[in-house]
């Protein structure tokens, strides 16, 4: 996340925090289509993941007092939305989609869908454990803490397990000749 929208989420949490209903605007334009894409992620239905973000912008301003600033206030919200969206299933079970076409932005071009169709691949030779620490990771932004805890699992297996994944991805990339624009692969 850039800094100008992390120091956003941080004041929009502050606000709320402090009573101030401008909060939760600017935490929708700060956040809005990243906890859209969270909760689609979960239910795969656009007017579910809507209601499910409905609820968790309440949950976020009745459970605000929880949060500590200067923490990662990104992963804070969206682990209420995945968390409001787990109590739409019907049998409550979390069901982690192969379709991460929700997670991007709604605009799209040719060089949008190229890379939706090469991140769908990547995950896809994943096995759904690692497939499940990648999307917590990268995806909801969570610590390798939390993710040990939600897992029950010890934080060095998921490091472990997260660095796996990311060799097994980089080897696929390598195998293709498709590098990072960033330099790496």
């Amino acid at each position: 996340m850039n800094e100008r929208k992390k120091e956003q989420t941080e004041e929009a949490l502050c606000r709320i925090a402090a009573g101030d209903a401008a909060g939760v605007d600017l935490l929708y334009e700060s956040l809005g289509p990243a906890m859209l894409a969270a909760a689609a992620a979960v239910l795969r239905d656009r007017f579910s993941a809507e209601d499910a973000v409905q609820e968790a912008f309440l949950r976020v301003v009745r459970s605000i007092r929880t949060y500590r600033p200067g923490t990662n206030g990104r992963a804070w919200v969206l682990r209420i939305v995945r968390n409001a969206a787990i109590s739409r299933l019907p049998d409550k079970r979390v069901t982690y989609t192969d379709d991460f076409s929700a997670l991007a932005p709604a605009e799209d071009g040719e060089e949008r869908a190229a890379d939706r169709l090469l991140a769908e691949s990547l995950l896809a030779s994943l096995s759904p454990e690692r497939r499940h620490l990648v999307y917590c990771r990268y995806f909801l932004d969570m610590t390798v803490r939390a993710i040990a805890a939600e897992v029950g699992k010890s934080k060095s297996f998921v490091q472990k397990e997260l660095s796996r994944a990311e060799d097994q991805m980089r080897k696929i990339l390598q195998e293709r000749g498709q590098t990072d624009p960033r330099g790496g692969y």
